[in-house]
């Protein structure tokens, strides 16, 4: 009985790795490494982030002299609503990480892309000097290289999923993609205005 058995398992089997079984599998843990390439790059984003803000919050006493007392009290409630928007898009970013759904990870990077730039435009009309700081510009290369990875990586990722969908809709392997429940993946929609390569621009007017 157990010969027998065995021997249908083998029969099974051989079918299955002639129709692709293998190479599904193997672009599948491709397009999965390259989902979590894009969750480390969010994260390294995320990290520059408290940076940022003690940056800005820096700048923000150099000037305080310069202010009068309602310039500054505007220019500070300002800040720290935006301040707010931009910590809870990082909490928004690490709870999608963890999740490792896709379209959870795209809603969250578009929110802390969003929220980023909402920061840098209220701390440059408030602190018109702080692009002028050495610790300002070093963070603007760093967070314009950490958008560059993370556009590589959402286009690694959409590059294994193409490759994945296409391998699983072909013949024969189709029908050991029906047969094992292998599923199309989604793509990663890139936040509005990142298609080209992206920047963090601090020196606008």
């Amino acid at each position: 009985m157990r010969l027998a058995r065995l021997a249908t398992v083998m029969l099974l089997a051989l079918p299955l790795t002639a129709c692709g079984y293998n190479q599904i599998q193997s672009l599948d843990e491709k397009a999965e490494q390259a989902k979590s390439n894009i969750g480390v790059q969010l994260t390294a984003r995320n990290q520059l982030i408290p940076n940022l803000v003690a940056t800005v919050k820096g700048a923000a006493g150099f000037e305080r002299g310069t202010f009068t007392d309602v310039a500054k009290a505007r220019s500070g409630q300002a800040l720290a609503g935006a301040e707010q928007g931009l910590r809870q898009a990082q909490q928004q970013v690490d709870q999608a990480v963890a999740s490792k759904n896709v379209q959870q990870m795209q809603q969250a990077d578009a929110a802390v892309t969003r929220q980023i730039g909402t920061f840098i435009n209220v701390a440059r009309e408030a602190y018109p000097n702080l692009q002028a700081t050495q610790n300002f510009r070093g963070l603007q290369d760093q967070l314009a290289e950490s958008e560059n990875r993370i556009a590589v990586a959402r286009q690694d990722y959409n590059e294994s999923v193409k490759n994945y969908n296409t391998y699983i809709r072909s013949f024969p392997q189709a029908i050991t993609a029906r047969v094992t429940g292998a599923q199309r993946k989604e793509p990663y929609q890139a936040p509005a205005g990142s298609e080209a390569a992206p920047t963090v621009d601090f020196n606008k007017p």
